[in-house]
């Protein structure tokens, strides 16, 4: 159990951790739905990692603040007459996140808590690497997403997670943190590539085209973390 005095230190710490990314089109996490009925979509597996304090409210409740980079996106497949298309598109933020915290007393030394709260991230770049399929050939390019025409510089979303921890030392602990973290807006905007720069004889993929189907960021983030309190 956290002891008041403890409870009532301000605490900071970091996490880093694998990013599992989905463009999603559905309301249920990780399926896709009709919007781009071409595409098989798939999971990209990435990074994320950031710094974040503690403020106490009281012996059990407390304000977490985050600011993190997260690297996330997703992977399409696409058959076609005579060919297969992938399209693997990596898209970096920089995330803040404002959350509510609730510390659960455990037997022994471990120790519980769950968060939720509001996240708002800032498109920094990224890119997609396209590999075309035919018969006689495979054609490969890299797209940079750095155009406000093809990707929208912000963005907002939810989050919940859990996490377990175990002290270390006199006034830190480590921990393993599971979070989902679904966005509110369409990633991509209506706008597209001016034709010199696309591929001859093959057009831009729907998400890059001037009706993009609605394709939201579904996130799942497993972190390690380290939080020390500091005293005052």
């Amino acid at each position: 159990m956290l002891s008041g005095a403890s409870a009532q230190e301000l605490r900071v710490g970091g996490r880093v951790g694998p990013t599992f990314g989905f463009l999603n089109d559905s309301a249920v996490p990780f399926v896709s739905a009709d919007g781009d009925a071409t595409a098989n979509t798939n999971v990209r597996l990435d990074l994320h990692a950031g710094a974040y304090a503690i403020v106490p409210i009281s012996d059990h409740y407390g304000l977490q603040t985050e600011l993190l980079y997260v690297r996330k996106g997703g992977h399409f497949s696409r058959f076609g007459d005579r060919t297969y298309r992938v399209e693997r598109y990596r898209l970096d933020y920089v995330q803040g996140q404002v959350l509510g915290r609730r510390d659960i007393s455990l037997p022994g030394p471990l120790r519980l808590h769950v968060v939720g709260g509001l996240t708002v991230e800032r498109f920094l770049g990224g890119t997609v690497k396209r590999a075309v399929h035919t018969e006689i050939q495979v054609r490969q390019e890299t797209i940079a997403l750095t155009s406000p025409a093809l990707v929208r510089q912000w963005d907002v979303g939810a989050l919940v997670g859990v996490g377990l921890g175990y002290p270390i030392g006199g006034a830190g602990h480590i921990s393993l943190d599971l979070r989902y973290n679904p966005g509110f807006r369409a990633v991509f905007a209506e706008g597209t590539r001016p034709p010199g720069e696309q591929m001859v004889d093959f057009a831009d993929p729907p998400p890059l085209s001037p009706s993009p189907p609605a394709l939201r960021h579904d996130v799942i983030t497993a972190s390690l973390s380290f939080t020390t309190s500091l005293g005052r």
